[in-house]
């Protein structure tokens, strides 16, 4: 089998102004036929960069949510199994040759395949992240996103297996674009977290304290993941991590305490 063909295989990136990241990703896609983009109205140089890729057949659509862009996404998509990245998800070789080598498996039990990352800060590789793994190489027909909260999840119908592999989660873009990111996401976050009914999960539990989550990542992070030991990455990566949890705190006390 071609794992090539586009009958067989396409990917699905969703992109916004990711002029410092879509490059290197690209560079990683070339052995695929079609790369499918779908862009919300970049304004930097992402489109220029994109047509630079014979390989990429562009769409635009105005963003509503990551759920919804990643459908209509996936509605672009006219091949069996379909390989969904993030604009700053950059492959290796050996997780290029995992993909190919279950698409000539072929496996009809097994529905998604999802992998896990390591995480780099400026291209610099840390020891450990707080990421979980996620299903990005799937049948098309067989899952759909959903929102949960600031970002999304898909809904798999059927068997999951891992990857042995990794993908590079390398994200340059500045830390003003990030600290506007995530005041965003924050709201929904924060609301996802008042909403939640019965909930049994210890993560959810102590983030709706308002006070612990911060304190508690922060030395996760540090201590018990081993970050300070990746110098000032370690603590860069570090101290995002606690400033989400600082935003999700801040909106949950505005929503809940002050009603705002």
């Amino acid at each position: 089998m071609d794992t090539t063909r586009p009958d067989i295989l396409q990917a699905l990136i969703i992109t916004k102004n990711e002029e410092p990241n879509i490059q290197r990703v690209l560079e990683k896609l070339t052995w695929l036929e079609r790369v499918v983009v779908l862009d919300s109205y970049s304004t930097d140089a992402t489109l220029d960069i994109l047509s630079t890729f014979p390989n990429v057949v562009l769409y635009q659509r105005t963003f509503d949510t990551f759920a919804g862009q990643c459908n209509y996404g996936l509605n672009l998509i006219n091949s069996e199994w379909v390989l969904s990245l993030d604009a700053d998800y950059v492959l290796t070789d050996e997780f290029i040759g995992e993909t190919q080598q279950y698409l000539e498996l072929n496996q009809t039990e097994i529905t998604a395949y999802s992998t896990r990352f390591k995480f780099l800060i400026y291209g610099r590789e840390l020891i450990s992240n707080n990421t979980t793994s996620r299903p990005v190489l799937f049948r098309r027909t067989r899952c759909t996103y959903v929102d949960d909260g600031h970002a999304h999840r898909l809904v798999v119908k059927g068997r999951e297996r891992p990857y042995r592999s990794f993908i590079l989660h390398d994200d340059r873009k500045s830390l003003s674009t990030w600290l506007s990111n995530q005041d965003r996401y924050s709201i929904r976050e924060g609301e996802k977290l008042l909403n939640v009914q019965n909930t049994t999960s210890a993560i959810i539990k102590i983030r709706r304290t308002k006070v612990f989550a911060p304190f508690i990542v922060f030395f996760y992070c540090l201590l018990v993941k081993g970050l300070i030991f990746n110098g000032w990455f370690g603590w860069y990566y570090t101290l995002q991590r606690t400033m989400v949890e600082m935003l999700f705190a801040l909106r949950m006390i505005e929503k809940d305490e002050f009603k705002i």
